[in-house]
């Protein structure tokens, strides 16, 4: 053990305080993905909160049973308002913050090297436990409190920085739907030079097509008002195809990230895009036998349980396999892959799909769904109403904005291994 590093149990007190006067109703969890504090998912209809724990600004609380946690251990610093725990989580707090900042603390436990520590060490028959005992007796290095709060301010600027990357990505997000809906639900479309020219009206370019009188249709399939030149479409007939990835569980497959290709499962798909950080990696061989579920940029990925499907994007380059999820794979000289993704995405597609999946007992998606939901478009052989290539712009913003995330990701994690040396 290096000189500097101390038992945290001298710097900590465990705080046992219950919410019995029932004045606090902010329940929380505690993630151990991200490390932090979350809405509760219990049911708490007729549940009485009195014997719930409470955690103050500045106070830990984690869940002691690690036997369903996986790799990671829920425990969580509250840097927000005073909320209410479950009774089983221990709360603690330091109890000198001139000898240990509870940031500099947080960041030892985001470390995987915490997290394997502490499932090693967890015990129990009938179900694994790494307790307040446990906790008390983790080793970590105590510099001097300015130092660690130097290491707190540089791992915080490239976190504060991640975060902001992150709004900037959801707003870019809702700006290309707000977009999509305008264009093909509302129909108010900016209208090219190309189709102003064809119908002998060039003053009309730039203008919104509804708004300024462009010619409408009725359809009787979609039972309503459509431009003139376009038709109902199912999206198998707008795409390269519908299929599904290699379905099956793996063992023997799975390599060391070096060893490997990537390989993307429904865990990695979420309503903020692709999750990259926790892939995992399978041989060669396998990705090269299964061809059917290799992908490539632009590719949209569909879980195959949920309401809507969550569909992502892959906006990597570099070769990538899948493993039970639903493949669109976009047609870009018909419709671009970000226009395949906003429609899925939109109010109307999810709806089609809850319609679909009315009945089911497990909510089920399969390609047969997918391939037959309908949307507005317009004619292969009309003049192109719409220029769509704003869509794809946004795209390239969104995946250089996430390309910055991943190297500042790299960072902080780089910035969490340096502690063992501070």
């Amino acid at each position: 053990m290096k000189s500097n590093y101390k038992k945290l149990g001298q710097f900590i007190a465990q705080i046992d305080k219950r919410n019995s006067d029932n004045a606090i109703n902010y329940l929380r969890g505690v993630s151990s993905v991200f490390k932090s504090f979350i809405k509760s998912k219990a049911n708490m209809v007729g549940v009485d909160l009195k014997k719930y724990k409470v955690v103050n600004f500045n106070q830990f609380a984690f869940n002691p049973n690690t036997a369903r946690m996986g790799d990671k251990i829920p425990i969580a610093l509250n840097l927000g308002e005073t909320c209410v725990v479950s009774s089983i989580y221990p709360v603690f707090e330091i109890s000198d913050l001139e000898q240990l900042d509870p940031e500099y603390l947080m960041m030892w436990f985001r470390r995987p090297e915490f997290d394997r520590y502490a499932r090693f060490y967890s015990h129990g028959s009938a179900r694994e436990v790494f307790g307040w005992d446990d906790m008390c007796e983790i080793e970590l290095p105590v510099p001097t409190i300015e130092k660690q709060r130097e290491i707190v301010r540089k791992y915080n600027l490239v976190d504060d920085r991640i975060a902001l990357n992150e709004k900037l990505t959801l707003k870019l997000e809702d700006t290309a739907q707000a977009i999509y809906k305008q264009w093909f639900v509302d129909f108010e479309f900016l209208i090219t030079k190309e189709y102003a020219q064809s119908i002998g009206k060039p003053e009309l370019e730039g203008q919104l097509y509804k708004s300024s009188g462009g010619e409408m249709e009725y359809c009787e399939k979609l039972e309503a008002d459509i431009p003139m030149g376009w038709q109902q479409y199912n999206l198998e007939d707008l795409v390269e195809r519908v299929c599904v990835g290699f379905v099956g569980v793996l063992h023997s497959s799975y390599c060391r990230e070096k060893m490997g290709v990537r390989l993307l499962r429904t865990t990695d798909l979420t309503d903020q895009g692709m999750r990259y950080a926790a892939n995992k990696f399978v041989l060669p061989e396998f990705h090269n036998k299964n061809k059917k579920s290799q992908l490539k940029h632009g590719d949209i990925l569909v879980a195959r349980h949920g309401s809507n499907g969550m569909p992502v994007i892959y906006d990597r380059e570099d070769e990538a396999n899948c493993l039970n999820v639903i493949i669109v794979k976009p047609s870009q000289n018909r419709m671009s892959s970000k226009l395949v993704h906003l429609f899925m995405k939109s109010d109307p597609a999810v709806d089609q799909v809850r319609g679909s999946l009315h009945g089911s007992v497990q909510s089920v998606l399969n390609t047969k769904i997918v391939a037959s939901m309908k949307l507005p478009y317009f004619n292969k052989e009309s003049i192109n109403h719409v220029d769509s290539a704003v869509f794809s712009k946004i795209q390239k913003i969104i995946e250089e904005v996430r390309k910055e995330v991943d190297s500042l990701s790299r960072l902080r994690t780089l910035l969490l291994t340096r502690i063992t040396k501070a």
